[in-house]
C-alpha cells in the first residue's frame, strides 16, 4: 500500500514501505520515540528494554516489513511514524483463544508501532493502523494480531477505537526481553 494518505493541517502524510536508504533516519524515529517514552512514564516498556533494537530494525527494513509514515516538506520527507508488518507471531500466540483458526499466512501482525513525539495527536497512530488493515486485505490476509504490553493503556484505547478486539491478558516470550505479560488483540477481514 502506497496510496493512503492523511491531510495534516501542515502537510500529507503517506505510507510507503522502507527503503534500504531509510535506515538511519528509521533508527533516529525509533531513538526519539523511546526517548519519549522515558520521559513520560513509558507504558510499552520499550524505554526500559531498548525496543526494536537496532539490528531488529535493519532486519525489518531489509525483509521488506517495515512501513514509514512520512510528510513531504519541501521536498524533503520527515519520518512521523513507523510500523513493522509480517507474518511472525511471537512464541506464546499459539496459546491463545483467537477467534478464527488461521494459518501463518493469512494472519499479518502488527509490530513496533510508533509515531513520533511531534506528530503525536494527530491521527498518525490510527492511520498506520488503517493502513495496515489495507495491506492485510491486499495480501489475502484475513485476519491482523498484535500484542501490547499489560500497562500500555493508550495503545489498547487505539486498537479498540480502531475496530480490534481485545483477548485479554497472556504470557509471551519475546527473546532478549525481561517481560512477559501482554494483551493480544485481532480484527478479522
Amino acid at each position: 500500500m502506497t496510496g493512503g494518505t492523511l491531510d495534516l493541517p501542515e502537510a500529507r502524510l503517506t505510507l510507503r514501505r522502507a527503503r534500504s536508504t531509510d535506515i538511519a533516519a528509521v533508527q533516529s524515529a525509533y531513538r526519539r520515540i523511546i526517548e519519549h517514552l522515558g520521559q513520560t512514564g513509558d507504558p510499552a516498556r520499550w524505554h526500559a528494554v531498548n525496543h526494536p533494537a537496532p539490528e531488529k530494525v535493519a532486519n525489518w527494513i531489509e525483509a521488506g516489513e517495515l512501513y514509514v509514515a512520512v510528510v513531504s516538506r519541501s521536498g524533503d520527507e520527515i519520518i512521523a511514524g513507523v510500523v513493522a508488518l509480517d507474518h511472525h507471531a511471537p512464541t506464546g500466540y499459539e496459546r491463545a483463544a483467537w477467534t478464527r483458526s488461521t494459518p501463518a499466512e493469512e494472519v499479518l501482525v502488527i509490530h513496533a508501532l510508533g509515531v513520533v513525539p511531534v506528530f503525536l495527536r494527530k491521527g498518525v497512530a490510527q492511520f498506520l493502523v488503517r493502513s495496515a488493515l489495507e495491506i492485510a486485505e491486499e495480501q489475502g490476509c484475513t485476519s491482523v494480531r498484535l500484542d501490547t504490553y499489560a500497562s500500555n493503556k493508550p495503545a489498547h484505547e487505539l486498537y479498540t477505537r480502531c475496530g480490534f478486539t481485545n483477548l485479554g491478558l497472556h504470557s509471551l516470550d519475546y527473546e532478549g526481553i525481561d517481560l512477559d505479560s501482554f494483551y493480544l488483540f485481532e480484527y478479522l477481514l
